[in-house]
């Protein structure tokens, strides 16, 4: 496979980088209606820091043709807002090219860094191409001044807002009364007030009308926030304890997932101070006592461990000796997320802070280690392919007997039958507009053409809500288990899977289940969300664009199951059942720290 990568020009202004790239990719296995899509990540380093950003590369800028893809993109950068720890100290640094398309993948790519086009200010940054990279060189001194100059202006700004606060006062008895008649529908509430008592609606809604006025947010979630900083800070005069690890779970409400399989690890340690905070509600819906709780805990604890998307903790600056560790939930490395979504819908964009405080993050093997970085904006040496905590129970024969036995005992009428699974991703870009067409898999239709001899579990994702229609005369052959048994416990009794985009396939591919991959809309699923690899190529299962195909799939056991091997040796470095013992050593080794 070969390409040619060319920067056709680059605008350097105060604080930001304007770059547009082209490039060509020949290679005789391209098709013309080809979906795999070529990324080039920019990948920044200085003296102690790297970060890959992604090249913003709209699925419309892409051109298969037969042996050939070209593409071009245009995105402009933040250069302050390039590194986290080292942020403010006007290091140098360099920018290298990474490229990635199908089975292709080179880091420091040689590039032609002669664009037509070549403007730069020299205000705060001077660039110089060197070689197959760009050298940066800040001025740390203009840069301050730069930042004082908008710091007054915020200043003025906010006198400003204030005094038209001072005006709004007045006007709030109208509003309470506005606020009186949206209850009764003469008056319509926005859209953006989702509180769900009245009384909250009608503090949101008085709110939302002063913020009008001043031209300020005084949202409840602002004025949440400043509460959280306020508690935060209060509780940081306190000194932190030494051996506190605090497990905050935003995910779940009791001890389970990669939290039970890394406690179970630490519990026997007398020195150890562990403490377990569980919020599953949005920081919308966190009370004052929980945000107080919260930020007691994190202004308190030596190290905090996530195991999801936590925004909330990253609204305070936490005391450097405070570590934070994510034990990410998905296994491997599937659909892209946080800062590889940079330009689609709901991707973060660059100048945010979200997840860019992560001191590691546990991945499941090296080969995801690039993926991470990526996806959370933080250096390579923080992803730390140590395995995943809950994946241990694959390797522990008396505990899937166990598991094995209690389903069996609780579904009776599932002993002896083959067992499908069928276990999709949602659709939608968050939580709260997460759905799964339920048409899509018509359960009548499924069981009516699926051999007599298959039973099927239905379990969807936990953002669903709705429940998967279940035909009565099939009630026996089908169970909707959404809501309660663990989905990795599900796997030792499956047979055979059926999903779409969930990152299961990582886990079933360690018991070598059959996998068959329902991606009825792959092609809108990868202009929206993407992969962070060929989808096509490296799936590893059968991929069908309709029931009827899933079904036939099904009872012809047509399965490709070669492709399992490699796919799991792709995404787990060791294969032993002793992630939480690796885990549970690198939380212990930040205690020292």
């Amino acid at each position: 496979m070969q390409y040619k990568i060319r920067v056709n020009s680059i605008v350097l202004e105060k604080q930001s980088m304007t770059i547009n790239v082209s490039g060509e990719i020949t290679d005789p296995s391209i098709e013309n209606n080809g979906l795999s899509t070529p990324k080039v990540i920019l990948h920044f380093f200085n003296e102690f820091e790297d970060r890959r950003i992604p090249m913003v590369i709209h699925f419309r800028d892409i051109t298969h043709m037969k042996g050939k893809c070209m593409f071009w993109g245009e995105y402009s950068y933040r250069l302050d807002y390039l590194f986290w720890k080292t942020r403010g100290k006007g290091l140098p640094f360099k920018m290298y090219m990474n490229i990635s398309y199908c089975d292709l993948y080179e880091e420091k790519i040689p590039v032609d860094l002669t664009p037509k086009e070549f403007i730069q200010d020299e205000l705060m940054f001077v660039l110089t191409p060197c070689g197959n990279y760009y050298s940066f060189e800040s001025k740390p001194a203009k840069i301050r001044t730069d930042y004082r100059k908008r710091s007054i202006i915020r200043r003025l700004d906010s006198i400003l807002k204030f005094f038209t606060f001072l005006l709004a006062i007045p006007c709030i008895p109208f509003f309470i009364l506005a606020g009186l008649l949206t209850f009764t529908g003469f008056i319509n509430m926005p859209k953006k007030i989702e509180a769900e008592s009245k009384k909250e609606r009608l503090v949101s809604y008085v709110m939302y009308r002063v913020s009008q006025m001043c031209r300020e947010n005084l949202s409840m979630v602002r004025y949440k926030r400043g509460r959280l900083k306020a508690s935060y800070r209060r509780k940081s005069r306190k000194a932190i304890v030494p051996n506190r690890i605090t497990f905050y779970s935003a995910r779940r409400d009791e001890l389970s997932g990669n939290f039970e399989f890394v406690y179970n690890k630490l519990k026997d340690d007398p020195n150890l101070d562990i403490k377990f905070y569980y919020n599953t509600n949005t920081f919308r819906y966190m009370t004052k006592k929980q945000i107080k709780e919260f930020g007691e805990l994190c202004a308190t604890s030596k190290v905090i461990v996530l195991d999801e998307f936590t925004p909330q903790i990253h609204l305070i600056n936490l005391k450097p000796e405070t570590k934070l560790v994510q034990l990410w939930h998905a296994c491997g490395a599937f659909k892209t997320f946080g800062f590889s979504r940079l330009g689609k819908p709901k991707g973060s964009p660059q100048p945010t802070r979200m997840h860019r405080s992560y001191d590691y993050v546990t991945v499941s093997s090296d080969y995801c280690k690039r993926c991470h970085s990526e996806g959370f904006g933080i250096p390579t040496e923080n992803v730390v392919p140590t395995g995943i905590a809950r994946t241990d129970i694959f390797f522990d024969e008396a505990y899937k007997k166990k598991v094995s036995a209690q389903f069996y005992k609780g579904h009776p009428n599932f002993k002896g039958k083959k067992i499908v699974l069928f276990a999709p991703t949602f659709r939608g870009n968050v939580k709260e507009t997460a759905n799964y067409p339920m048409h899509m898999f018509d359960l009548e239709e499924v069981c009516k053409n699926l051999k007599d001899d298959y039973n099927i579990i239905i379990k969807h994702h936990p953002f669903i809500q709705e429940q998967h229609p279940i035909p009565e005369q099939y009630a026996d052959r089908v169970i909707d288990l959404s809501e309660s048994t663990e989905i990795n416990d599900l796997l030792f009794v499956t047979d055979v899977i059926i999903t779409d985009y969930s990152s299961l396939v990582f886990e079933a591919s360690l018991l070598n289940i059959p996998m068959v991959f329902f991606a009825y809309d792959l092609e809108s699923y990868i202009k929206g969300r993407d992969f962070y690899f060929d989808f096509k190529r490296y799936i590893p299962g059968k991929i069908c664009d309709s029931m009827y195909d899933v079904v036939d799939t099904i009872n012809n056991e047509d399965y490709h199951t070669e492709k399992i091997e490699e796919f799991r040796n792709m995404f787990y470095d060791d294969l032993d059942g002793h992630s939480s013992e690796r885990i549970a050593e690198l939380i212990k080794s930040c205690l020292e720290n």
